[in-house]
């Protein structure tokens, strides 16, 4: 989630009835995700969306009913009606639902019913990386046939599954929903300054993850992060939770000892609690991916699982799209897509990106969210300084914004100039394509990076520099 609005989400009223849910906004990432899972146990899932195409598809294909357009009778017949932080109270099927006294959920009212219908559960949060650390461990543990549902899907599947009864699935804090779940194993990958339309500061994030993991029988987190630290020492003054840490730092559970970079990712070796050494691949660049696949061990072994198996399950792990994942490459230049918008996740992706660079590191930025890029704007721009040369797209709004509240990207151009890259106007996609191509030479690396509608400038920039060279 990248930005929402503030909204109050009440406690869930009671155990739902999930035989015929309806889902406000089916084709968004988490909501998609419980639809698969929900469809894949039986459920006969409905739902509505203003954009549907290729994500309706996908969900049709899983045994989902999908409808264009969101309108009071789509809901008839359902047994709940789920809707997220995105969808305005003044939605019709939520009006409508209410009107004929259907029981309108939000979606983590029912995720928190499903990880306490498990018969055994992990939950992933943070600010950043959970997508690909629960998909990660949803491969580690491919060998149990696991359910689960994550933000994001890994390369060539889809983001839920219903499988056995272990359910792993990646919990949102962005709207501060993460605190109903109650899982065995809570996984904290960070806490960040993140969402400031709805937290304070990191101070208040931490608060809302350390509420989720006092929650949890076991409490797997880093040893590394500042923010996931607090939680870590507040959750042990408190007892009652055991912790497990993984990271870098001496004193990890689950030590990392070395990352020897191997094409397109690294080869990984750790210090088991067992006191054995034990490596695996991680097929995607960067130091974000190898920690995510830490986290992914280390839950594992506090599920009671064998190092062996999770380190073949995480070797075979293929990655998450759009997290650093390689699109194309056309006379050398190299195209990879990240769904970096925090300027943590910015710096971290263009030193990954740098890693592959034989030449530059060139990055086509899409901003999103008003409150986040006037709170995080210059952050924003000195991270992007890190890359050789910057094209900047207009700032997108994740939801509707007032008129008066809309801001533009100047923030973070005047940031990035100030330290020390060149900023190009990128216009819409297309004249951000033209844009890169013009800039791109043999052994450089491309980063479209950002969410929404950048997810679709790779193949416009592989097209405009196929056509540049046959222009020669």
């Amino acid at each position: 989630m990248v930005e929402t609005r503030y909204v109050e989400i009440p406690p869930p009223a009671g155990p739902l009835d999930l035989s015929r849910p309806h889902f406000v906004g089916i084709c968004g990432a988490g909501m998609s995700a419980l639809a698969r899972l929900l469809a894949g146990r039986g459920a006969q899932v409905s739902g509505s969306d203003m954009k549907t195409g290729q994500a309706a598809a996908g969900l049709e294909a899983a045994g989902c009913q999908v409808r264009t357009g969101h309108d009071a009778t789509n809901t008839a017949g359902a047994s709940v009606v789920v809707w997220s932080s995105v969808i305005d109270a003044a939605n019709p099927e939520i009006i409508a639902a209410r009107a004929a006294g259907v029981p309108v959920a939000h979606r983590s009212h029912v995720l928190a019913q499903l990880v306490a219908e498990a018969d055994r559960s992990v939950v992933v949060a943070g600010t950043h990386g959970k997508s690909t650390a629960t998909a990660m461990l949803a491969a580690a543990l491919g060998h149990l046939r696991p359910s689960w549902a994550a933000g994001a899907a890994p390369v060539g599947s889809v983001n839920g599954h219903a499988g056995s009864g272990l359910l792993i699935a990646e919990g949102d804090e962005s709207d501060r929903s993460v605190a109903w779940y109650r899982p065995d194993v809570a996984i904290v990958l960070n806490a960040d300054d993140d969402h400031p339309e709805v937290f304070s500061g990191t101070g208040d994030v931490v608060g809302t993850l350390t509420d989720f993991a006092m929650g949890a029988g076991t409490l797997v987190v880093s040893a590394d992060d500042a923010g996931a630290r607090k939680v870590s020492h507040r959750v042990r003054g408190n007892g009652g939770t055991e912790v497990v840490t993984f990271g870098e730092s001496a004193g990890a559970d689950v030590r990392l000892l070395s990352v020897v970079p191997t094409t397109g990712g690294s080869t990984v070796t750790v210090l088991d609690p067992g006191g054995v050494r034990v490596s695996w691949t991680v097929r995607t660049p960067g130091r974000p991916a190898v920690l995510a696949s830490l986290a992914a061990y280390a839950a594992g072994r506090v599920l009671g699982e064998e190092p062996e198996p999770l380190a073949a399950g995480l070797s075979g792990f293929a990655g998450v799209r759009r997290r650093m994942q390689f699109f194309g490459e056309v006379e050398g230049v190299r195209v990879v897509d990240s769904f970096a918008h925090h300027p943590t996740a910015i710096a971290a992706d263009i030193a990954a990106a740098r890693e592959l660079a034989g030449g530059r590191v060139i990055v086509a930025f899409e901003p999103c969210g008003a409150t986040r890029v006037r709170v995080l704007g210059s952050r924003m721009g000195v991270a992007l300084a890190a890359a050789d040369e910057v094209v900047l797209l207009p700032v997108r709004d994740a939801v509707s914004t007032p008129a008066a509240a809309v801001v533009s990207g100047d923030g973070i151009e005047r940031a990035a100039v100030a330290a020390g890259v060149r900023v190009h106007e990128g216009g819409g996609l297309a004249q951000a394509a033209v844009a890169v191509a013009a800039l791109a030479g043999p052994g450089d690396v491309v980063l479209t990076m950002g969410v929404g509608e950048v997810a679709g400038l790779g193949a416009l920039i592989l097209a405009s520099a196929a056509r540049s060279v046959a222009l020669v």
